[in-house]
């Protein structure tokens, strides 16, 4: 896959994806929507998730738009989009992630996307379980509830 680094193995611990900077800035917003919320799950915190969610969303409509565009494209002679995830510009800074951290990232907000639709017992467990994975994914401790 573009925009990896691999060593050769099947063991992807060692893969870096390449994102862009303002999506993981959003990402982290996001990040920390869900600890307050998780700390305190209120209505007012739910709705920040909420706007932090639809913040992150335009960001991906925004790559999306430029991947589907020509702008940037092969076709006007320019190096192939995709190389970084979530790029809006052929010019986007990237940050290297590690994939499990990625991955674990892509958990968390499609978990968090289920609170705010439908806020239940269950979908906030599975928010917990999903900061809880990410923050093993780089190495932290999981907050306490």
């Amino acid at each position: 896959m573009v925009g990896r680094q691999v060593d050769g193995t099947d063991d992807d611990e060692g893969e870096d994806v390449a994102v862009d900077a303002a999506l993981e800035q959003g990402l982290d917003a996001v990040e920390e929507s869900v600890g307050a919320y998780l700390a305190d799950p209120s209505a007012g915190l739910r709705h920040d998730l909420l706007a932090a969610l639809q913040r992150l969303d335009q960001q991906i409509d925004e790559s999306d738009a430029y991947e589907s565009s020509i702008i940037g494209s092969g076709a006007f002679g320019a190096p192939g989009k995709g190389l970084v995830i979530g790029e809006t510009a052929g010019a986007s800074a990237a940050e290297e992630v590690p994939e499990s951290v990625w991955r674990a990232q892509t958990a968390l907000i499609k978990a968090a996307k289920r609170e705010v639709a439908a806020a239940t017992p269950d979908t906030l467990a599975d928010l917990r379980a999903a900061a809880d994975a990410l923050s093993a994914a780089r190495g932290e401790e999981p907050p306490t509830p």
